[in-house]
């Protein structure tokens, strides 16, 4: 668990100053005003004022349950209590099943208030370029957590959006990427954050038989490796010589997000679907549907206590290109595929 260090105003004698203010706590105060006017109608008039209310509500409803993120919010939490020492920490929630991944990153040392302007432009100028269809915010210091900063994303491309700016958060510190448009979407850096500079990254996600832990280690073209762990609440089963488990972290070790899984409970039909392809199970039958052509399985899908949906591994985990291993000695599952990241 990261300590948080908490801030303590010293107060100069003949200081002008009121007794309580707090530099920080005003800066994230007007911080959380100017973001509210960017994010508002009035920045464009293509958006429907109907994702403002999507928006305000779902944040409103995770604030209240504690919950980081869900089917339609990603969020980035970044920890700033280090970044005089050049150091700063983020943790990176998606989906419903509220998947965590971590980096520790390297930058400038430098204050605090000069980090909230950089990561405020960053936050505008990703905003920018993707509004209307999305939403991008952003919560600053004393809202939540002591010198934390909260970047939060909405829209059908919250996926890559999160990752644009939990990526950019190096380049946006250390200076190097250029900011000094002030927001307008202009900024001659941001095509590098954007879906169409992506590059193909190896994910392997691993799993214990009988564990309720699903471990995921992404690793990029330069070698470097990050590493998600998602808490199951229901513990992968072998019968009949398959690895069964629950639909939900099926999808989630294959990076399908938890909006592209929906179920008909009419049918007893789970259909994922991921960039082109389509994948369709239903509870009992042994033919798996892949972009309406037949698969047929050895076993079916099946309902197990409480009330879970459990597919079959394999046969999905292949049906959407992903390479699975069996590691018999420490009865570990290995999934391997290609996945992707914003390019740097």
């Amino acid at each position: 668990m990261r300590l948080h260090k908490i801030f303590k105003q010293k107060i100069e004698p003949k200081s002008l100053k009121p007794k309580h203010f707090n530099p920080k706590r005003f800066i994230a105060l007007l911080l959380v005003a100017l973001l509210l006017v960017s994010v508002g109608p009035g920045v464009g008039l293509a958006a429907a004022p109907d994702i403002y209310d999507g928006l305000n509500n779902e944040l409103q409803r995770l604030r209240t349950t504690g919950e980081y993120s869900s089917a339609l919010i990603n969020q980035t939490i970044i920890d700033l209590a280090d970044i005089e020492n050049g150091s700063v920490a983020t943790k990176t929630y998606i989906g419903a099943s509220q998947v965590l991944t971590e980096h520790d990153f390297s930058v400038a040392s430098q204050a605090y208030g000069s980090a909230m302007n950089k990561l405020t432009r960053f936050n505008f100028e990703i905003h920018n370029q993707y509004y209307p269809n999305n939403l991008v915010g952003m919560t600053g210091y004393g809202a939540l957590e002591p010198d934390t900063v909260y970047f939060y994303v909405y829209g059908p491309d919250k996926d890559n959006l999160i990752w644009a700016l939990t990526d950019g958060i190096p380049d946006c510190l250390n200076g190097t990427i250029d900011t000094s448009s002030g927001g307008n979407g202009n900024g001659s850096w941001i095509g590098k954050y954007t879906p169409d500079n992506i590059d193909n990254t190896i994910s392997t996600s691993t799993f214990v038989i009988g564990g309720m832990e699903l471990i995921t280690a992404t690793t990029d073209e330069s070698g470097n490796v990050t590493t998600t762990t998602i808490k199951m609440d229901v513990a992968p089963y072998v019968k009949n010589d398959r690895t069964y488990m629950p639909v939900r972290y099926v999808a989630n070790s294959l990076g399908v997000p938890d909006e592209n899984i929906t179920w008909d409970d009419s049918t007893q039909t789970v259909t994922m679907t991921n960039d082109n392809t389509v994948i369709q199970l239903t509870i009992g039958d042994p033919v798996m549907l892949v972009d309406d052509s037949q698969v047929q399985m050895d076993v079916v899908p099946e309902i197990a206590p409480p009330g879970r949906t459990m597919l079959p591994l394999r046969y999905v985990a292949e049906g959407l290109g992903a390479d699975v291993k069996w590691d018999e000695e420490n009865q570990e599952v290995i999934i391997s595929q290609e996945v992707e990241q914003v390019q740097e």
